[in-house]
């Protein structure tokens, strides 16, 4: 539809009309404006209270608790020793038990400690060798020894022998020969008995006579010295009742003059000479001008020692034990008294020893503790302590003590200069199962008694005595 057009008044009316609103809105009080809303993405930290469980600090805090405990007590080693060497020593004697007790009170064992000497502890090693109940470190001698090697008792003990030969010198090559069997040690060797010549130098002076250095120096001055019932000239060794010293005798006697019972190979018998008759007719001569009392044929190893102490013989062959007695109980007699080496035959100078060794049975339940014994009392210390306290009653298996302080007493000295010259019973060879058995059995004390007491001739007690070596010998090849 179309539009009607405004007049002028129409106009102008509307005019006025819309002035008017306009002032009039002009002068009103404008409306509050519609406020503009407008988002925005705040990211903010608050702090929240929030309740937290407080934290656990854990506090160590050291309380000693006593907590019983049951536990079992340590079974104690147990270790039993046998000594049947004879010391002539108490000081000597107690020296060793105590060096041996010391060592059971350091390593916990309970030590059962046993010395003893001749029938009784003869028959001990007898019952013992029988039940295989020897002990577990056994003192005795080589001779002991070898009879135990005989009964498959003997254990080896190289290695040991081998650690201890590293001290004070190793041991002598003499002594290191009788217990070394196929190349194997048996026993360790511990010291030597060697022996020197006792001869009354107050008579000696008094007849104008020097001191004898010959055997046959010996027996001449015995003949002019001889005054019986007062003093008898000679009193070596003869008695073939269990008296080791008679035997050591036959043997000094035989070396001396060029003679042996064995070649170098230890089983060729080279008794059947003349070395043998000449000694034999040397004694029987001298026995039948009575130059011995007579009861030497009966006595023990400690005949002589008690014929010399109490003045009853001017001569007579010993280790240091006489002279050692005579210093505590007799100074005089040991003033009157000269202490040399064994006189010389025409081939030199001879002692005869027996070694002293220590001994482990292969019987032992208990071979690292009597290891351990072995090696306590081969201590360098305590070992020369102890020979030291034995003042030549025995001397050192150890080559490297021939300077030792003791030596240069006037009555020991002989001693240290008799090692140069001390053998075995094997000499010239090893010391073995059979002169061993031939040295126990005394079979040279015995076929010189028969010539003496049973008046057999050399020839005849020369035989007896191949026959008892050979005798011996098939004992031991059927032992085998």
């Amino acid at each position: 539809m179309r539009k009607k057009a405004l007049t002028r008044r129409e106009f102008l009316a509307g005019l006025a009309v819309g002035g008017g609103a306009s002032i009039l809105a002009a002068c009103a009080t404008p409306p509050a404006p519609t406020p503009q809303v407008i988002e925005r993405v705040v990211t903010q930290e608050v702090v929240k209270q929030v309740t937290v469980a407080p934290v656990q600090v854990e506090k160590v805090v050291t309380k000693e608790v006593v907590k019983q405990v049951t536990v079992a007590p340590q079974a104690r080693g147990k270790l039993t020793m046998w000594i049947d060497i004879n010391f002539y020593s108490r000081g000597s004697e107690a020296l060793l038990k105590s060096q041996v007790q010391d060592w059971a009170q350091q390593n916990s064992v309970d030590i059962t400690y046993l010395q003893e000497q001749g029938d009784t502890i003869t028959a001990k090693v007898n019952a013992a060798l029988e039940a295989k109940q020897l002990p577990d470190v056994f003192y005795t001698t080589d001779i002991t020894a070898l009879q135990i090697l005989r009964a498959s008792q003997t254990s080896d003990m190289t290695d040991l022998v081998t650690e201890l030969n590293k001290n004070m010198g190793g041991f002598s090559q003499g002594i290191l020969s009788c217990i070394t069997v196929n190349g194997k040690q048996i026993a360790v060797p511990y010291a030597l008995s060697t022996e020197v010549f006792y001869a009354r130098k107050d008579l000696l002076d008094k007849a104008g006579l020097p001191l004898p250095q010959t055997w046959d120096d010996v027996f001449a001055a015995a003949r002019k010295i001889h005054n019986p019932p007062t003093v008898w000239g000679l009193g070596l060794q003869l008695a073939n009742t269990n008296n080791g010293d008679a035997e050591n005798t036959m043997l000094e006697l035989l070396w001396g003059h060029g003679g042996s019972v064995f070649d170098k190979d230890g089983s060729t018998v080279l008794l059947d000479g003349q070395p043998v008759r000449t000694v034999l007719a040397m004694l029987k001569k001298a026995w039948d001008e009575g130059l011995w009392p007579k009861d030497v044929l009966t006595g023990d190893s400690a005949w002589n020692n008690t014929a010399y102490q109490s003045g009853k013989i001017a001569f007579t062959i010993n280790t240091g034990s006489i002279a050692k007695y005579l210093a505590a109980n007799n100074p005089d007699l040991l003033k009157a008294t000269a202490l040399y080496p064994v006189p010389a035959g025409p081939k030199g100078h001879f002692a005869a020893s027996v070694a002293n060794v220590l001994l482990i049975p292969n019987t032992t339940k208990v071979p690292d503790l009597a290891k351990s014994l072995v090696r306590w009392i081969n201590d360098p210390t305590r070992y020369q302590t102890w020979m030291t306290e034995l003042q030549g009653f025995r001397v050192p298996a150890y080559t490297g003590l021939d300077k030792m302080p003791m030596w240069a007493d006037p009555l020991m000295k002989p001693l240290g200069e008799s090692l140069a010259f001390t053998y075995l019973s094997g000499y010239p060879g090893p010391t073995t199962a059979l002169s061993g058995q031939v040295f126990i059995q005394q079979v040279l004390s015995k076929m010189s008694n028969h010539v003496l007491v049973d008046n057999w001739t050399a020839d005849k007690a020369i035989a007896d005595a191949l026959t008892s070596i050979q005798k011996i010998k098939d004992t031991l090849a059927g032992a085998k």
